[in-house]
């Protein structure tokens, strides 16, 4: 295998995404990435192999690329994008066979020192199209002073998410929703994420209520020629569609926007959603316990368990309804505090003990959610 695709690694490499697991392979990580970097003089790399929601990593030589590779394709992998100085190669191999397309390079070679900077998905000096367009970083690739925290808050994003999309189909265009996508820095990040960085095909609509938003951002795909991705004006409530989804994103979703999406998600079989709620005012005057009348006497105490709370069920009724849910934090943004995120992905059908706890702590607080009349109401919750 070595001998086969030494050829392709006889250049300065920007990157290598090793992906697509072979039926039956005993392996405990779903994808490779492959960065150079320096270690004093010597140029070496290091392979991040991502573990579910975990990465490992091992640094390798340079002789010892091509080596390192072949083991990984032989054994677990089908494919392997190289992004190198000279050509790009998208390679796919299949029962010892290995097939090239190659394409021009759409990456800059730089090889940065080790442990001297924070590598992000998407780096300074690099020709990212969306970034410079929208003003975030230079022509030449340079993050704009001011656009720091937006560059750093598209970067964090993109980590929830990475991990996330290995779960789903490679044999199809993913299909992803983007509800309340606002000006659509994340959108078109995760746009190009998915289809130029990890060479996938994708269907990705945004929606949002402003019409004027929905324009501009419509017209700056245009203009990018993100031909696979399109914004609708529209609400969360009322977006219908006739497929199934992939993943459902909402940031920031006002109050009982982000319990609609998440039923919208439901409805929709999405196999994975991520939400970062904002304004929980739902249980404020709702929450009622006399044994937690010490905190619930003070107006800020009472507003911070309340969102908690909230976010607390959220996550609990999703678990209820079969998904993997993790809570973590998010990045602030410029315009709210909230940082939240939950991550939910479909691994089963009902379960009765999580819904039973789900259950238990609402009437702790004496409360009626919205989002579990509204999954009754559409028939997902019985």
């Amino acid at each position: 295998m070595k001998d086969k695709l030494i050829k392709y690694f006889q250049q300065d490499i920007a990157l290598a995404v090793i992906s697509g697991l072979k039926k039956g392979a005993d392996c405990e990580f779903s994808k490779v990435t492959v960065r150079p970097f320096t270690a004093g003089d010597t140029v070496k790399y290091q392979f991040e192999y991502t573990v579910k929601a975990q990465v490992k990593h091992k640094n390798v030589s340079s002789d010892d690329l091509a080596d390192e590779i072949a083991l990984l394709m032989e054994n677990y992998f089908t494919q392997c994008m190289v992004y190198g100085k000279e050509n790009d190669f998208h390679i796919n191999c299949f029962n010892g066979k290995v097939k090239a397309k190659t394409m021009p390079p759409s990456k800059k070679v730089s090889i940065k020192a080790h442990n001297k900077k924070k590598e992000y998905i998407l780096n300074e000096g690099e020709d990212i199209d969306f970034l410079i367009y929208l003003g975030v970083m230079t022509k030449e690739g340079k993050v704009v002073k001011a656009k720091y925290n937006k560059f750093r808050q598209i970067n964090k994003y993109l980590e929830l998410l990475k991990t996330s999309l290995d779960i789903l189909p490679t044999d199809r265009p993913l299909k992803i929703v983007d509800f309340g996508c606002g000006k659509a820095y994340l959108t078109f990040a995760l746009y190009y994420y998915v289809v130029k960085i990890l060479g996938r095909q994708a269907d990705i609509t945004g929606l949002d209520l402003k019409e004027d938003v929905i324009d501009y951002c419509n017209k700056v795909a245009k203009d990018l020629n993100y031909t696979s991705l399109e914004f609708q004006k529209g609400d969360i409530k009322d977006y219908d569609r006739t497929q199934d989804v992939d993943m459902v994103i909402m940031l920031h979703a006002c109050d009982n926007a982000t319990d609609e999406g998440i039923v919208q998600s439901l409805r929709f079989n999405a196999k994975i959603i991520i939400a970062v709620p904002c304004c929980q005012h739902e249980f404020f005057k709702q929450i009622g316990n006399e044994n937690l009348q010490p905190m619930l006497q003070f107006g800020i105490l009472k507003e911070r368990f309340s969102a908690l709370a909230t976010d607390s069920l959220r996550a609990q009724i999703l678990k209820a309804l079969g998904f993997d849910v993790s809570v973590m934090e998010f990045i602030d943004t410029e315009h709210t505090p909230k940082n939240i995120a939950i991550r939910a992905i479909r691994n089963g059908g009902f379960n009765s003990k999580e819904y039973a706890s789900y259950a238990a702590f609402r009437d702790y607080l004496n409360l009626t959610p919205y989002i579990e009349r509204r999954l009754r109401e559409e028939n997902i919750l019985k």
